[in-house]
């Protein structure tokens, strides 16, 4: 067994989440040789995350596996299982979609379960499927739990391409007992630096992600990274922050 592969399998056992090898439309292909490895979904975390918010998560994941549209979980869900557990109400997913996958998302936002809250209509009216192509961001409140949703239109400006090398390492963690993905944490590292925002968690969900994770990273991989999104000096600034906590023995 490789090196990566011996990482991955020891990572799920230590963290509850899954080996990388997967595509993201639910179905998995975690391999080590010619015999699949057994299911490795063993942990139940994000309990700080209300029900109503979990309920929303599970039931747009199994929309979108519906409609065959490639997705990852974002914002608080990736933290709960790489860092520190936190509370938060709201979901946040990115999307990838071509013409057919704003077809099959936009029947999905049709439904009655649903109901848009941005963008506003005199902002940018959403008539057609085509309409969501020219859009960054939708808002939407689910009518039974009433959590809201962040769907993320545009991966590339989060951080996140959907390229072949990102979709790999995705993980597939347990949410609920649902098979759910999230990007691998260099990648979720990535995406908070990018999208950073002041008076927010996403200082705390860096230094959590970095602190626990440190020792399993692919460094390699997340300074190339980081460097294509031009987050060199801002990544080595963090993770100067957590060697000097870690030398003090400060905790996580």
């Amino acid at each position: 067994m490789s090196y990566r592969k011996q990482r991955n399998l020891v990572y799920a056992e230590r963290k509850g989440v899954s080996s990388p090898k997967c595509n993201l439309k639910g179905k998995r292909s975690c391999k080590t040789g010619p015999r699949a490895e057994p299911k490795r979904i063993v942990s139940y975390k994000g309990e700080l995350i209300p029900a109503s918010a979990r309920k929303t998560a599970i039931n747009f994941v199994r929309g979108f596996r519906k409609c065959g549209i490639k997705y990852v979980l974002a914002g608080a869900f990736p933290v709960q299982f790489y860092g520190r557990e936190r509370y938060s109400r709201d979901v946040d997913i990115v999307v990838s979609i071509d013409e057919k996958g704003a077809e099959n998302l936009f029947k999905l936002l049709k439904s009655s379960k649903y109901a848009l809250v941005y963008s506003l209509e005199y902002e940018h009216r959403i008539s057609s499927a085509m309409d969501l192509l020219d859009l960054r961001l939708i808002k939407v409140r689910d009518m039974e739990t009433r959590s809201l949703v962040d769907i993320i239109l545009r991966p590339s400006e989060v951080g996140f391409d959907f390229d072949s090398e990102s979709e790999e390492r995705v993980r597939i963690v347990a949410l609920n007992g649902e098979e759910v993905p999230i990007p691998s944490p260099e990648d979720y590292i990535i995406m908070k630096l990018k999208s950073r925002r002041p008076s927010t968690h996403d200082f705390e969900d860096i230094i959590s992600t970095l602190s626990t994770q440190f020792n399993v990273l692919d460094w390699s991989y997340l300074g190339r990274r980081a460097e294509e999104e031009n987050l060199t000096s801002l990544l080595n600034h963090y993770k100067e922050s957590v060697e000097r906590k870690m030398k003090r023995g400060e905790p996580h």
